[in-house]
């Protein structure tokens, strides 16, 4: 049992991690070895004969370690600074003393005050640097933007910020682009993946769809058949290489776009509590893209089937004409 920041009972200093602890195996009442010794019996005999045991002091805390290098404030069983990895053993016993103001010492930060709740929390920052410089914007204010998923983005995003690398895997990015940027709110990007896939699935869609055209522009398709199917398996090469760009260099962009909106955000004088607001995902905007993306499909086809006729109407135009 960990007995730091307990108070011993005859000489009534508090244990510390090089104590020496002995315990009543009567009532469990912990003592230094030697004062112990001394007094050669438990300081709280009188409990043996009613059964009682030694219980932990209510306004006892677990204390942390605090790392003399960053800061961090490590719990005291952790013998390497869980951020940047420094050796904590010859803080211990400056920063696990009683829990009273003249034994804390000038590195020692309450780890239960609400400034301090960002550090101690391991899982929200993955033991980087809240405060950290990400390039205009601190990594607390980009954990906030990003919302989910930050255990993956924030260390590939100070990857990014430290040695200048952009590539980088996105599976998502690479099945669904434009479900991708959407769902982050990059609409731009979004728009574009949306549009490039229509072109290059267009050439397939024609073959696919040629008995739901009319007549005349089903005869043109059927007759150029070989050539479409051609400029669809180019398509199809070109569609694959823009996925695998989207798929690495996809969290790049989301990085330089949560920058750019943080930056943006930060100039506009808006409170930091619409952060959140402002990045995060929206699954909503999938459908929407989707929706988007149909409509930009059949704009795309109708200017086909209308360009068409138009070339047939002036072709019969000049055939006339020359009778």
């Amino acid at each position: 049992m960990d007995y730091i920041g307990e108070k011993c009972p005859v000489c009534g200093n508090g244990f510390t991690a090089e104590d020496d602890i002995v315990v009543c195996p009567e009532c469990g009442t912990p003592h230094h070895r030697e004062c112990y010794a001394a007094e050669n019996r438990c300081a709280n005999e009188e409990y043996h004969s009613i059964g009682r045991k030694w219980e932990r002091s209510s306004q006892s805390k677990p204390l942390y370690k605090v790392c003399p290098v960053c800061d961090f404030p490590n719990r005291v069983t952790d013998s390497n600074c869980q951020r940047c990895g420094t050796e904590l053993s010859d803080t211990a016993s400056a920063a696990q003393n009683e829990n009273t103001s003249e034994n804390r010492g000038e590195g020692w930060r309450d780890p239960f005050s609400a400034e301090m709740e960002d550090l101690i929390d391991p899982i929200k920052y993955l033991g980087l640097d809240p405060n950290e410089d990400m390039g205009g914007a601190s990594m607390k204010e980009v954990n906030d933007f990003v919302g989910p998923s930050t255990i993956y983005y924030l260390p590939k995003f100070k990857r990014m910020k430290d040695d200048g690398t952009k590539p980088s895997f996105n599976f998502f990015s690479l099945i669904f682009p434009t479900l991708y940027f959407a769902n982050r709110k990059m609409w731009g990007w979004a728009i574009l993946a949306a549009i490039l896939g229509v072109l290059f699935n267009l050439p397939a869609d024609l073959l696919l769809y040629i008995e739901e055209f009319p007549d005349e522009l089903a005869s043109f398709i059927s007759s150029n058949k070989h050539m479409i199917q051609a400029v669809s398996d180019i398509c199809l090469v070109a569609d694959m290489g823009v996925r695998a760009v989207f798929c690495l260099f996809a969290n790049w962009l989301y990085f330089r776009f949560a920058m750019n909106s943080l930056k943006k955000h930060k100039s506009s004088g808006r409170p930091a509590s619409m952060i959140k607001a402002a990045g995060g995902i929206r699954p909503l905007n999938m459908l929407i893209i989707t929706a988007i993306k149909y409509g930009i499909g059949l704009v795309l086809i109708a200017a086909l089937y209308y360009g068409f006729e138009m070339v047939t109407t002036i072709k019969d135009f000049s055939t006339l004409c020359l009778m």
